[in-house]
C-alpha cells in the first residue's frame, strides 16, 4: 500500500509540471515567455507602452521570433526580453539559486528588473551607467544635433529608434538607453506619430543633462533645455514631504538641484520618475485626444497620465 501510494504521490508530480509546460530551463509556458500566463503578458506590454493584444500580435504563435517582435513593437531584442522576463543572452540569469525559491514575476508580486542606476562619482554627483543619447533636438529649432553641436539633419527628417535601429512606435513608451534620432522620412506618418519623435526628440537632451552631463550643465543651459515643459507648466512644483519615498516628486527646478548636490545618494528612481512623467505629460499636450485614451490604457501603473498633468488647454508643437 505505501509503495502505491509513493507511486500515485510521483505521478501527480509529474503530470503537473507536464501541465505547467515548463521546460528544462525552468521557463514559463510551451514558448518560455508567458503566452498561457494573462499576468506575465499584461505586465510585459505596460511596461512596453503597448496593449497586450498588441503584444501578442507581434509574438505570434509559439514559439515567438523575438528578433521580428522586437522590430514590429519598436523596441530593441533586449528591451522586449527584459519585459518578458527572459533571459537575454545568459540562459541562466532568471534562473534561482541552488536549492532556493523560483524568482518572482510580475504577477506574483515580484518587481520588473530596474533597468537603471547611478553612480557616485568623486565629485559627488550620481552619473548614470549606460551611455548618453548621441543626438537630440536644439531648443528652439528644427535641428537636431550630436554631442559635440554638429548639425545633423531637420527634426522633420527624422524618427527616434531604437539601439537596434528600429523606428520606434508612437507610443507611452519612455526613452531607453540605446534609443536615437536617425534621418528618416516622416511622409505617411499621422500627426500623432510626428509629435511622438519630436517628444523624443526634445526629451533626449534632457534626460543626458540629468543621466550623464550633470557636472557641466549650468542654470541657464537647463532653463533653455525645459523650454518645451515650461512652456505648457510641466512638472511646475516639488513635494518632498511624502510618508513615503513614493509619495514625493520633483518639478524641472527640483530635479535639477538634486542632480546638482544628491548629497551622496543614488537618486535614480527620483530623477527616472521626473522624466517618464515629464515626457508623457507632454505627449499629451501634443497628440490627439485619441492618442491620449491609449496612453492611459496602456500605462504601466494604470494610471490616466493626461489626467496627471491637469492640462486645462492643451498647447501642441
Amino acid at each position: 500500500m505505501k509503495q502505491l501510494i509513493v507511486g500515485l504521490f510521483i505521478a501527480i508530480v509529474v503530470l503537473g509540471l507536464v501541465a505547467c509546460g515548463t521546460d528544462s530551463k525552468g521557463r514559463i509556458g510551451e514558448d518560455g515567455i508567458g503566452h498561457k500566463d494573462p499576468g506575465v503578458m499584461k505586465a510585459a506590454a505596460k511596461q512596453l507602452g503597448v496593449s497586450v493584444e498588441v503584444l501578442r500580435d507581434a509574438l505570434g504563435p509559439p514559439p515567438p521570433d523575438i528578433r521580428v517582435a522586437a522590430q514590429k513593437l519598436g523596441v530593441s531584442e533586449s528591451q522586449l526580453n527584459q519585459a518578458l522576463g527572459r533571459p537575454s543572452g545568459d540562459p541562466d540569469r532568471e534562473r534561482p539559486a541552488p536549492g532556493g525559491p523560483p524568482p518572482k514575476g510580475p504577477d506574483k508580486g515580484g518587481k520588473i528588473e530596474d533597468r537603471y542606476a547611478c553612480v557616485i562619482g568623486p565629485n559627488g554627483y550620481c552619473i548614470f551607467t549606460g551611455r548618453p543619447h548621441e543626438t537630440g533636438l536644439k531648443q528652439g529649432t528644427d535641428e537636431v544635433l550630436d554631442r559635440d553641436g554638429n548639425y545633423l539633419y531637420s527634426v522633420n527628417e527624422a524618427v527616434a529608434a531604437s539601439s537596434s535601429g528600429e523606428i520606434l512606435k508612437a507610443t507611452g513608451r519612455p526613452a531607453f538607453n540605446g534609443d536615437d534620432l536617425i534621418e528618416s522620412s516622416q511622409d505617411g506618418m499621422t500627426g500623432d506619430e510626428k509629435a511622438f519623435h519630436n517628444v523624443m526628440a526634445i526629451m533626449f537632451p534632457i534626460r543626458n543633462a540629468l543621466m550623464y552631463d550633470i557636472a557641466t550643465v549650468t542654470q541657464p543651459e537647463w532653463d533653455e533645455l525645459v523650454k518645451d515643459l515650461a512652456k505648457r507648466a510641466i512638472k511646475e512644483t516639488t513635494y518632498t514631504d511624502g510618508v513615503t519615498p513614493r509619495d514625493n516628486y520633483y518639478g524641472r527646478q527640483g530635479v535639477f538641484d538634486l542632480a546638482k548636490n544628491p548629497e551622496g545618494k543614488d537618486i535614480h528612481h527620483e530623477v527616472m520618475r521626473f522624466l517618464e512623467e515629464a515626457g508623457l505629460y507632454l505627449l499629451c499636450h501634443v497628440t490627439s485626444d485619441e492618442f491620449n485614451h491609449i496612453l492611459k490604457d496602456t500605462h504601466p501603473e494604470g494610471h490616466d497620465p493626461c489626467e496627471d498633468a491637469r492640462i486645462i488647454t492643451k498647447i501642441p508643437f
